[in-house]
């Protein structure tokens, strides 16, 4: 069994009602909110909790106030106020991927480059507060697996700082991607881009042969009070008797494209968020030397796989297979090396100790860096993590 969080979002979800419904399942909110507002970004923050009444729910609500400001934040700025502040490396690296895919989604929907997004809502001090504070949450409970119930989604328009749009939010819509949605007739925004941003970041759709052991249940508070449903997110804290993982095997044999295409071609798969691609020589009817194109991906992203293969390389068609994929939990983590900082990556083994590899990218660029040789800085990684930080 495996410790895990489920979220049950009946009545949608935003930043404060996660951190709220969090607390109140047991994250200790002084911690919280103490590290919190050591950022320098959050220094005139203030944060509060309260118990409230929604409907028949008792639920925690966190109040946050944040001054006023005209600063609309780019990605780059963002980043930089987590880089610099004192927080657990894993904890940074999961809250800047969690404001990545908001830009991401930002760019998508506006047609622009991410690092031109400025996220005006989004990027204001509660957001931040929020974000970050859901990583310091999970960062307490050792990131446990998250899975998320569908979703309700609300209907009607908002005001933005693009003019009037259509809720869901259009960023909501793409941040949702692959997750099951309910649309209803509240003309109310229930989830919010930075609630659907901590959906995409951790959670994953509940699959219906996972088995739930209940645990603790905590309900989370949103601002305002709604006719219908109560305004409020639960979160079960149990633990789950581990499903297997299905995934999809993408693959198509190709035999008639131009071979400095197939590293373009990997590197869209790649770019596209797919879990592995990899290439085999074949031969092929009529004794043609060709090429087997296999994508690992996951079972939502599919047909999207498959139209990327269709349209940018030369086969007329593809396989789908769904597969069951067995992989040991692992998580990211900096370390600090005389080449100075490495992330890497470490995975819990059956047996209870944990393996650890560095990130080639973090490795190279320290090697490029200090001008020695690549081996060199994966040798002294590995030497630190023995040493100072693998587990006993």
């Amino acid at each position: 069994m495996k410790d895990a969080l489920v979220l049950d979002p009946f009545s949608g979800i935003s930043g404060d009602m996660f951190l709220g419904a969090m607390v109140d399942v047991g994250v200790d909110f002084e911690v919280l909110r103490a590290t919190l507002l050591k950022i320098s970004a959050l220094e005139k923050v203030s944060a509060e909790r309260e118990t409230v009444t929604r409907g028949v729910f008792t639920a925690t609500r966190v109040i946050v106030e944040c001054p006023h400001e005209h600063v609309h934040r780019g990605l780059s700025a963002i980043r930089e106020i987590i880089d610099t502040a004192d927080l657990p490396a894993r904890v940074k690296s999961g809250a800047i991927e969690t404001f990545t895919r908001l830009a991401n989604a930002e760019a998508k929907v506006h047609g622009h480059d991410i690092e031109k997004v400025h996220f005006h809502e989004v990027g204001a001090l509660d957001a931040i507060f929020d974000i970050v504070g859901m990583h310091l949450a999970l960062d307490q409970l050792d990131y446990p697996r998250g899975f998320t119930r569908p979703l309700s989604l609300g209907s009607g328009s908002t005001k933005s700082a693009h003019g009037e749009i259509p809720l869901p939010a259009p960023a909501t819509i793409e941040l949702l991607n692959g997750h099951t949605v309910r649309f209803t007739e509240r003309t109310e925004e229930l989830v919010t881009p930075t609630g659907a941003a901590i959906v995409a970041s951790m959670f994953e759709p509940l699959p219906p042969d996972v088995t739930v052991v209940a645990g603790r249940v905590g309900y989370g508070a949103g601002s305002r009070e709604s006719d219908g449903l109560p305004n409020v997110l639960r979160i079960l804290r149990g633990s789950v008797d581990e499903a297997r993982r299905h995934v999809c095997v993408v693959t198509s044999t190709i035999d008639d494209m131009n071979p400095e295409m197939y590293g373009y071609l990997m590197e869209k798969l790649f770019a596209e968020g797919v879990l592995d691609v990899y290439y085999n020589s074949i031969m092929m009817k009529k004794n043609r030397p060709g090429t087997e194109v296999t994508v690992i991906t996951e079972e939502k992203d599919d047909y999207r796989v498959a139209d990327l293969l269709m349209g940018e390389s030369t086969t007329l068609g593809v396989r789908i297979q769904r597969e069951e994929r067995v992989e040991l939990a692992r998580h990211k983590e900096e370390i600090e090396t005389t080449y100075g900082t490495i992330l890497i990556k470490v995975a819990d083994r059956p047996d209870g100790g944990q393996r650890m590899s560095p990130e080639y990218e973090s490795c190279k660029a320290a090697a490029e860096r200090s001008r020695v040789d690549l081996l060199s800085v994966y040798e002294e990684a590995r030497r630190v993590w023995e040493t100072t930080t693998r587990k006993k």
